[in-house]
């Protein structure tokens, strides 16, 4: 069974869109800083923890997003 275009190309742009989601945004870079400034170093740690896990999970929202809506390209 040959692989279109559209299939190879598939992964690539599911990674991309992965990466992109992961690099934070000029207001999470914000809030990181001002959390990581104010509160202890004990908890510097989890808040770094805590904002990655919520990209990836955005990242992943977003693909479902529209794989729900029909978009055959991502």
């Amino acid at each position: 069974m040959e692989q279109t275009e559209r299939n190879e190309s598939k992964g690539a742009n599911r990674r991309l869109i992965r990466m992109a989601a992961l690099v934070p945004s000029v207001p999470e870079i914000r809030y990181l800083l001002a959390r990581i400034l104010i509160f202890p170093p004990t908890q510097k740690p989890f808040i770094i923890a805590w904002s990655l896990w919520r990209r990836r999970h955005q990242a992943a929202a977003m693909i479902c997003h529209y794989k729900r809506r029909g978009y055959t390209q991502l």
